[in-house]
């Protein structure tokens, strides 16, 4: 029978990730707390620790009790949600950006976007537009572009050399640089200068991921902290699910025709049934707190824990050479993600089982996730995180 056959191909894949230390299993998160008696957590994205706070909690069950547990439609069918509007308007307002729409992740923000980019089946709609994606995108980012079918190019890791190559190369009319504002598999941020640059120098659009910077930085996201980029940003995605500590996820523009063009053809938005009430009033209690001043005093506590794991792991590694981060200047290094490189797949494993006993809570990345031979410990700091955690985590990590 076809699933006989089928069925021994998958079991046959599946050994062969166990047998290289690829195999991914899901941590029971909660359960493992209790029962290894986890004490310190480096690994969740909960970057302002909110997503337990009370009053984002009380929010989405006010709008659940109100507005239901679901919404029952898409939303471009009935909107039956009142409170997604003001969430989007809401979201705008605090980026700077004049529309928003949200989508049930960020993922499927991505994939909604490329695809309202993509041609419309119109004989006379022929877009001479071309992407230049860098390369560690995020995997949506790369499904969202190869299923659009737009022309697309892509340029080495943050090498805006290279970048210029392919730009010179391009004789599209639309030429759309694609990159994240902050990697979260090696902790970098692009040189906003230099893009700019760039930009005016090609005519050069951008469409910039700010799922790992939004609601941090000292005002809130990226793109506030480096407005020069504005007139040249087409659109904005930010994931919910970091930070922000819901779920979801917004694509942000200052062109109307965009946002019309995203409800009029992105399948992510026209088939699916939008988001729960409970996410929706959760999330905008989120944003209130996070682009206020109780925000700011998460984002300098947050941006201290920085400055302090940078400057123990550099004299770390001026007493233990073999101490390796995956950071190219780590003196000048802004981000909360930290990659600490092991190589091989079993000796990061065994190393998560020995902080696990310890009572510490880091995750490995493996390939494919990382290039091969970069297996590593990605340490990711939050504002919650004292002096204190910091240094015990150095401690049983060396």
């Amino acid at each position: 029978m076809s699933i006989e056959y089928l069925n021994s191909c998958w079991q046959k894949a599946n050994a062969a990730l166990k047998d290289s230390q690829n195999f991914r299993k899901p941590i029971l998160y909660f359960r493992n707390n209790r029962e290894q008696n986890i004490r310190l957590d480096f690994s969740t994205n909960d970057y302002l620790g909110i997503r337990h706070d009370a009053r984002i909690i009380e929010s989405g069950y006010c709008a659940a009790m109100r507005n239901g547990a679901g919404t029952a439609s898409s939303r471009m069918v009935l909107q039956t949600d009142d409170n997604l509007l003001e969430l989007e308007d809401y979201f705008s307002k605090s980026i700077g950006l004049a529309y928003s729409l949200y989508f049930s992740s960020g993922f499927m923000a991505n994939i909604a976007l490329f695809d309202a980019l993509s041609t419309f089946m119109f004989d006379e709609e022929n877009l001479s537009q071309e992407l230049f994606v860098d390369h560690r995108c995020h995997a949506s980012i790369y499904l969202g572009f190869r299923n659009s079918k737009i022309k697309s190019t892509i340029f080495r890791h943050l090498d805006f050399e290279n970048l210029e190559q392919k730009l010179k190369q391009s004789s599209a009319r639309a030429k759309i640089i694609v990159i994240e504002s902050l990697f979260s598999m090696d902790g970098d941020y692009f040189d906003a200068v230099q893009l700019n640059h760039i930009c005016e120098k090609y005519n050069a659009n951008i469409i910039i991921d700010e799922t790992h910077s939004i609601g941090l930085q000292r005002a809130g996201s990226y793109l506030a902290e480096h407005i020069f980029l504005k007139k040249y940003i087409i659109a904005i995605v930010s994931g919910c699910g970091k930070a922000l500590g819901v779920a979801g996820g917004f694509i942000s523009t200052d062109y109307h025709e965009l946002k019309l063009r995203i409800m009029q053809k992105a399948k992510p938005l026209i088939y699916s049934t939008a988001a729960p009430p409970f996410v929706v009033g959760a999330l905008l209690q989120s944003l209130k707190i996070i682009f206020s001043d109780e925000g700011d005093c998460k984002r300098i506590k947050l941006i201290e824990n920085i400055e302090y794991l940078k400057n123990k792991i550099l004299c770390l590694i001026e007493n233990n050479k073999k101490f390796c981060l995956n950071i190219n200047d780590l003196k000048v290094h802004r981000s909360h993600i930290f990659p600490i490189i092991f190589g091989e797949n079993l000796l990061v494993l065994n190393k998560v089982s020995e902080l696990l006993k310890c009572g510490i809570l880091v995750k490995e990345i493996r390939p494919p996730s990382v290039p091969r031979g970069t297996a590593r410990l990605r340490v990711i700091l939050r504002s919650d995180h004292s002096k204190r955690d910091i240094d015990e985590l150095l401690e049983n990590i060396v």
